[in-house]
């Protein structure tokens, strides 16, 4: 996409789906540190908050962590749907901002980062996806093969698995980048 604004989005870091998080005050911390950057260097920051299941609004589990919780004013963006831009008015936003890079963090990484991702990317934008600012529960679940048979998943094979499926993805006219939180650039 052809614009010239970055902005960062911060997606569901909730307390629902933190609180057994894989390295969960690092994963806050470094996007706590990409939050000061950003609002530093004069780069759009928006909150993405899921609001259905076990997140309904004014619940614990809802809330945004304290860490990352935005300011008054600040915009925070309700969803019902794994995809952010599913039904909201995100798209509307970044065309206001005219952003066309997209910086992703947040939670969980097997859903709603893995699907914000993959929907940012279809409809245009470039996307970097911060390596090491998403987490998801510890687990391990287990997923059936195509047999049948189980096979144990852990959190940081999660995080892997997503990492390299984003940076492997390829869309025309759109870049794509993995990199850490010390290496994202606006």
């Amino acid at each position: 996409m052809t614009t010239d604004t970055t902005a960062l989005l911060v997606i569901d870091v909730q307390q629902g789906n933190t609180a057994e998080a894989w390295d969960r005050d690092g994963v806050v911390g470094r996007i706590r540190g990409l939050i000061d950057r950003a609002q530093s260097d004069g780069v759009p920051v928006l909150w993405v908050q899921h609001e259905a299941g076990p997140f309904k609004p004014g619940s614990d589990p809802w809330q945004i962590v304290e860490e990352v919780r935005p300011g008054d004013g600040d915009p925070v963006i309700g969803k019902q749907y794994l995809d952010a831009f599913a039904e909201t008015d995100l798209k509307q936003r970044l065309e206001t901002l005219g952003a066309g890079r997209l910086v992703l963090c947040g939670a969980a990484t097997d859903a709603c980062i893995r699907t914000t991702a993959a929907r940012a990317q279809v409809e245009g934008y470039d996307v970097v996806l911060v390596a090491d600012g998403h987490t998801t529960a510890e687990g391990p679940w287990e997923l059936p093969l195509p047999d049948g048979t189980p096979v144990a998943v852990g959190a940081k094979e999660m995080i892997a698995y997503t990492n390299f499926t984003v940076a492997d993805t390829e869309y025309p006219g759109v870049t794509t980048e993995v990199v850490p939180a010390a290496e994202v650039t606006w």
